[in-house]
């Protein structure tokens, strides 16, 4: 089960950094195959996650389309490596 509070948090700054959101963000709403975050929020997405999760990612060891395409799943992506650290 995914943190309610990391996603409440995610979502928050979202808001924030604007971007193409055309409407309300829920958890599963694509960010990136939608275009909705372009590359700017791409690299604020990977330094608030590497934040949460006290180390650097390397952002190509992954698939980022499928790993951070949402707010559940980069929550999921947040703890499963806050867990690994």
């Amino acid at each position: 089960m995914t943190d309610p509070s990391l996603r409440e948090d995610l979502m928050a700054v979202i808001a924030i950094w604007g971007g193409n959101l055309d409407g309300p963000v829920e958890g599963d709403t694509p960010l990136l195959t939608s275009a909705r975050l372009d590359s700017h929020h791409l690299f604020q997405l990977l330094l608030w996650i590497e934040e949460r999760v006290g180390r650097q990612i390397d952002a190509t060891a992954i698939d980022i389309l499928v790993e951070w395409d949402t707010v559940d799943r980069i929550a999921a992506f947040v703890q499963r490596e806050a867990r690994a650290t």
